[in-house]
């Protein structure tokens, strides 16, 4: 099994190598005409340089760059425009942030991702390597210009980080322009954060709309059943390192909720899972042996990535940390090894300390069918459930199971 799952995991990123994510959408070019086709949609960090588009399903794609495209839109998931603004170029980053502001900008012409239109503004946003900046366009100017958010450290005093909220006072002007002010606006402004959903509410109130409701939902549930194989095995000094661990086989219960970085496409997400898993361990050899039943409830957060992303089928391979809550019970040991104050190691008829919570390492793959029925393989690295010096015992888990993934897709 350990040896299928490695296969697994070094074959699947092929899969989606040459994968593309065409969605109906429009080009429009620098002659103003509007192209209507398919668009390649992918997940990324950073915004888009280039479009790869095509007319029509089956033909051969073209590339539309910023020198070929002034607008690109794809249907009920995002929409670009190309504008020349200034570029601030001063990190967020905690480590690379000093006492002195970074004023740096650069001018250059890049695509802009619409996130609010309306009849008074319109709100942009743009990400590159460095970070993500807003910006903001007053329909009675011709460009957009940066909402401008830069932090920096108290002089004298390292740990204090100070934000310059440029943008807030930016959204105030604008407030006031369009006599949208009232006492709860003010307070909003006052608390605003540089962070996109709350820049959309507040450009919504200044275009006097209500926020539009996205038809992709941003999380599901799920929940499912696993056949869990585990075996004990001994490590260290003690003479059932070399011991035989029978593979028990138990059923797994688990549910939890899928995150979405981008809910349009649900390439990435972020997975919590809470599984409940009752099984025996026996443990012989040459040296002794041990046997013990477990109960378990382990919480696991998870990176959940699509590595091939297609609308009916979909493969993905997730990994996380798993928090072991473990009861013991029916703990049996014979002719065992016991740390003495003078470590030394003496054979002595007494149970094992067993840990109540220790970590382990879940990796996953799998495949989803038809947006519903999730079928995955998966082997958890493990960690000590003991708490010796000169040895400890882990159980070694893999799963195979089946999971039903609620709501809309």
């Amino acid at each position: 099994m350990k040896r299928f799952l490695l296969f697994l995991l070094v074959a699947i990123p092929a899969l989606g190598i040459a994968q593309t994510n065409f969605q109906k959408g429009y080009v429009v070019t620098n002659a103003k005409d509007t192209l209507h086709g398919y668009i390649d949609y992918r997940e990324a960090r950073k915004t888009p340089t280039s479009f790869l588009f095509k007319t029509e399903s089956n033909s051969t794609p073209r590339t539309y760059t910023l020198k070929d495209c002034a607008a690109c839109h794809i249907n009920d998931r995002a929409s670009y425009q190309r504008f020349l603004v200034d570029i601030s170029q001063g990190s967020v980053d905690i480590y690379s942030i000093s006492t002195q502001v970074d004023t740096t900008s650069k001018r250059d012409t890049v695509f802009l991702q619409v996130l609010q239109s309306g009849p008074n503004v319109n709100l942009y946003a743009y990400a590159d390597r460095i970070k993500t900046r807003f910006y903001i366009q007053d329909h009675q100017e011709m460009n957009p210009t940066e909402l401008i958010m830069q932090q920096y450290y108290k002089e004298g005093q390292s740990g204090t980080l100070i934000t310059n909220l440029r943008y807030a006072r930016r959204l105030s002007f604008l407030v006031e322009k369009y006599d949208k002010s009232s006492p709860a606006i003010e307070r909003k402004l006052q608390t605003l954060r540089y962070k996109e959903d709350e820049l959309i509410k507040m450009v919504t109130l200044i275009n006097g709309q209500q926020k539009t409701k996205s038809k992709f939902e941003q999380s599901r549930w799920f929940a499912g059943l696993s056949m869990d194989m585990a075996k004990t095995k001994f490590r260290g000094k003690t003479s059932l390192a070399d011991a035989n661990s029978k593979i028990s086989f138990s059923p797994m219960l688990s549910g939890g909720l899928d995150l979405f970085i981008n809910p349009s496409i649900r390439k990435l997400a972020f997975r919590v899972e809470l599984a409940f898993i009752k099984s025996k361990s026996e443990v012989t050899g040459s040296g002794g042996g041990n046997s013990f039943d477990q109960l378990n409830a382990i919480i696991t957060p998870a990176l959940l990535y699509h590595v091939y992303n297609a609308d009916r089928f979909k493969v993905f391979v997730s990994g996380g940390l798993s928090l072991n809550y473990s009861k013991v019970s029916n703990l049996l040991n014979f002719k065992y090894e016991k740390e003495l104050l003078s470590d030394d190691l003496k054979p002595v008829n007494v149970p094992m300390d067993m840990e109540s919570f220790y970590f382990s390492f879940p990796v996953n793959v799998g495949v989803v069918l038809n947006k519903k029925i999730e079928l995955l393989a998966g082997y958890n690295i493990p960690t000590a459930m003991t708490n010796y010096i000169y040895y400890s015992a882990e159980r070694h888990r893999f799963r195979i199971g089946l999971n039903y993934l609620f709501g809309k897709h």
